[in-house]
């Protein structure tokens, strides 16, 4: 719940990576009017883009869906909670550590959002709402 001094935005999409244009256009002009330094804005917009990237492709697989993109924002701080109805998944349960290939070093590509979404936040968290969906949340503090 937004808190006096804070504010709240949201938006909802299809699973496809046709509205992952949208979500980013949507972060970045929600954190520019608050005020986040363009540095901030360019790590979170990275970070929420790595997540529903993998929401679109791991949790869905083409499937249909909802995915819900929100903003909550004060003096200190913004989370952004990514919140959907893909099978249930905890991306923060899993190893810290970075893959042992560099990216170029891959054959196949992927295997680092996750890593570079806890690099570019302040903190991590998930949990399944009362109504049985996945809610990610990337809180990033302000510079």
């Amino acid at each position: 719940m937004a808190g006096a001094g804070s504010s709240r935005h949201r938006i909802e999409i299809e699973p496809s990576v046709d509205h992952l244009g949208r979500v980013r256009g949507f972060v970045e002009t929600q954190l520019q009017a608050i005020g986040f330094s363009p540095a901030a804005t360019g790590e979170l917009v990275l970070a929420v883009d790595e997540a529903v990237s993998n929401v679109v492709e791991h949790g869905f697989r083409g499937r249909p869906g909802r995915i819900a993109v929100e903003i909550v924002a004060s003096r200190e701080a913004c989370t952004v909670r990514i919140n959907d109805d893909a099978p249930l998944f905890d991306p923060t349960r899993g190893d810290d550590s970075p893959p042992p290939i560099a990216p170029l070093q891959r054959d196949e590509p992927g295997g680092y959002g996750l890593f570079l979404v806890r690099r570019l936040v302040d903190q991590l968290s998930y949990r399944v709402t009362e109504d049985g969906r996945n809610e990610l949340s990337l809180l990033k503090r302000r510079p």
